[in-house]
């Protein structure tokens, strides 16, 4: 008995103290995170909607339809990966030429830094209606008055409901909003690089450029990773900047699957369809991170 008691109370010491206090943070995940998540998976398995007597077991009908019958869904898909790897791509690159010159002994630099902050702190749909405001299509549009002040411009261009202008304003956008989260995590990270390594690469006569691939860049690659995969999730589900500049259109032109999700769900009422593509996302999406992760990984171990 005494043994049984002593190894309960190394196991309360060493673990179940620490599961008592997350507790109540497992079981607000439980509630508002997994449930979802799990009923959303079953109701693809079902022709739920909101017509009455609906919600019975389908199997993989939803899928199949999805992926063989649906006119929209491939274009979609398509679209998804344009938007999630333009708009990584872009936030990085640019979030890391941001870093390195806030990094510079700049005058006013703490009021730059701050400054930086404001597009990241700003609402995702008060970016998508100042954006909207900017390209809107008539003359009162921001983008058309100054273009046509300058003479650049006859008539106003309908940025959101071109085909060819739609997306560069969507990345653009996007960009304005994410550039500062990393930015401000490659600058943390260059906070860590020690002048000694710089000055030693300057001694075997490295110049400006190779230090800063030989130095700078191998100690920002796992703060790259880490941003990347974190602007590779959100980006994949960040819902609110398109619908509130385009709602998915021209068309289906700029559609991505989590806005697809709404289409189904609240517009279609077909909870069952939207289900199913809700779930293929996650799936994709889980598919997509585990290659970076493991291309990153094999890159990582090629240079050690």
């Amino acid at each position: 008995m005494r043994s049984r008691s002593a190894r309960l109370r190394g196991w309360y010491n060493s673990t179940g103290f620490w599961l008592l206090l997350m507790a109540p943070v497992l079981l607000v995940l439980a509630v508002l995170q997994f449930y979802p998540f799990l009923d959303t998976i079953r109701l693809g398995f079902t022709d739920a909607s909101a017509t009455p007597g609906t919600g019975k077991l389908v199997g993989l009908e939803n899928f199949r339809f999805l992926t063989t019958d649906d006119p929209h869904f491939w274009l979609i898909v398509r679209n998804s990966f344009i938007w999630v790897i333009a708009s990584v791509v872009l936030q990085l690159v640019i979030g890391t030429l941001a870093a390195l010159v806030l990094n510079m002994n700049l005058r006013f630099r703490y009021l730059w830094r701050g400054l930086l902050m404001v597009p990241w702190v700003t609402p995702t749909v008060v970016v998508g209606l100042i954006w909207r405001w900017i390209f809107e299509g008539s003359q009162g549009g921001l983008a058309n008055y100054t273009l046509q002040t300058l003479g650049v411009l006859d008539d106003p261009i309908v940025y959101l409901a071109s085909n060819f202008w739609v997306w560069p304003v969507l990345l653009l956008a996007s960009t304005w909003k994410g550039v500062p989260f990393v930015a401000l995590l490659v600058l943390a990270s260059l906070q860590g690089v020690s002048d000694e390594l710089h000055e030693a690469a300057k001694v075997d006569g490295a110049n400006r450029w190779q230090r800063f691939w030989a130095v700078t860049i191998p100690h920002l690659r796992p703060t790259l990773f880490a941003v990347g995969m974190i602007s590779l999730v959100t980006t994949w589900f960040k819902f609110e900047l398109i619908w509130a500049l385009t709602k998915g259109g021209p068309g289906y032109a700029t559609s991505i699957l989590p806005t697809y999700v709404y289409t189904w769900a609240f517009e279609r009422f077909k909870y069952g369809t939207a289900g199913a593509v809700a779930t293929l996302a996650m799936m994709i999406i889980l598919v997509v991170a585990g290659l970076y992760a493991w291309l990153l990984r094999e890159k990582d171990e090629q240079h050690a």
